[in-house]
């Protein structure tokens, strides 16, 4: 038996219940989850989750690369720019070898933790939501792991979900819960693929070790198969390519690119076209380059002109641009305390040029009033370690598209 908690005419009641007691629960739950899946979107520009193959755009490249290397029992790294469509693209994986029967998929999001317990908890909490009540006899077996794993069971107060606590704070009780969850896996009667997102955050943990313990995990457990995503290139390439570090030459890598115009064209005008509206190619040019062809930032501009028109015009165009920008503008100004006024100058320098090849020329130092190439030098650095600027294809630029266009329009 175990505590828990529910919410009741806006008070809290503590009451006590078997962990078997939550697996009905979590059935109904998935079961909802699949009933919302299935329900056709008003919308069909999806921003926000996976919807169904409906609703994703091609990556049949992307697609086999990642089945080659399940089959051949590979590791994987995705990277790309943020707002690229990487957690999209695993999403739909998964879904194919779900619809399939012959893998299972866990997705777990590492984004915003700062240590390894953080790392154990979004992990253990990605098996319980995955795997909780879908197979008769399961109970017993999750039961199990939840023991092993030295947590308790509740449900949220706020929104009635479960939800995992844990007491552990040390490595070593991190390593025992991801060797208990690594042979929960293993026993199941499918391939167990586990997605990782944002792995790059493994690297700023304050245990010195972090790298290392889920190097011993993938390797005490060979049957399982990793795919590891980042949006931080740099990072994610010097976890698995520096010689010295534990993931050194561990997984196959591959960067996620923008979705090609002309393929993402045919998406969109299908669309439109099956929703009894129009949208012209020329307007789609001006979106694919106002957005840098980041597919979240295209998804948005289309969401919008799909809501708002049967005819989509260019003078609406400039106006979804402009309203996007609108409301990221009470952001984009409190980014400004970040940074020195150098820095500023220099960021909005690179903005304006949207892209920088030679940061320390003489014509770009002179054409924006930069002064001396070693300051530059000096703010360039700061700019890239924080991420707003980041070096691609022999170029300097912003990361953030929607602040680029912003800082350009001022």
């Amino acid at each position: 038996m175990m505590e828990g908690y529910v919410c009741n005419t806006g008070h809290t009641f503590s009451y006590t219940f078997a962990i078997t007691d939550i697996v009905p629960y979590i059935s109904l739950r998935n079961l909802r989850n699949e009933i919302f899946e299935m329900r056709k979107p008003s919308n069909p520009f999806i921003v926000t989750g996976y919807h169904s193959p409906s609703y994703f755009c091609d990556r049949e490249e992307e697609l086999a690369w990642l089945r080659e290397q399940f089959l051949n029992e590979r590791n994987s790294v995705l990277y790309s720019w943020r707002r690229m469509g990487k957690t999209a693209l695993v999403r739909h994986f998964f879904y194919k070898l779900q619809k399939e029967k012959t893998a299972d998929g866990v997705f777990v999001d590492l984004l915003g933790t700062v240590n390894l317990a953080e790392a154990n908890k979004r992990t253990a909490q990605a098996i319980l939501n995955r795997f909780g009540g879908l197979e008769k006899g399961l109970g017993t077996a999750l039961k199990k792991l939840i023991g092993s794993i030295g947590a308790t069971v509740g449900f949220d107060p706020l929104n009635g979900t479960p939800q995992i606590t844990f007491g552990m704070t040390r490595g070593q009780s991190v390593s025992g819960s991801l060797e208990a969850i690594g042979e929960f896996l293993a026993e199941r009667k499918k391939p167990v693929i586990i997605c990782i997102d944002e792995f790059q955050q493994v690297s700023t943990y304050k245990e010195s070790n972090a790298e290392a313990t889920f190097r011993t995990w993938m390797q005490d457990f060979p049957m399982l198969r990793f795919i590891f995503c980042g949006s931080h290139r740099h990072m994610m390439l010097s976890i698995f390519s520096e010689e010295s570090r534990p993931f050194y030459r561990s997984a196959q890598i591959r960067q996620l690119d923008p979705l090609l115009p002309e393929v993402y064209a045919r998406f969109i005008l299908s669309h439109f076209r099956k929703g009894g509206k129009r949208i012209d190619p020329p307007q789609l040019e001006r979106i694919f380059g106002w957005t840098r062809q980041q597919t979240y930032y295209v998804q948005l501009v289309c969401n919008k002109l799909y809501g708002k028109t049967e005819k989509v015009e260019d003078d609406l165009v400039t106006e979804v641009f402009g309203e996007i920008i609108q409301q990221e503008i009470p952001l984009f100004s409190s980014y400004q305390q970040l940074f020195t006024a150098f820095q500023w100058k220099l960021m909005l320098a690179i903005a304006r040029e949207e892209k920088v090849e030679s940061p320390m020329s003489q014509h770009f130092l002179a054409q924006h009033g930069l002064g001396a190439a070693s300051s530059v030098s000096a703010a360039l650095q700061a700019l890239v370690k924080k991420e707003f600027v980041i070096y691609q294809d022999q170029h300097y630029t912003l990361h953030d598209t929607l602040l680029l266009r912003w800082l350009q329009g001022l």
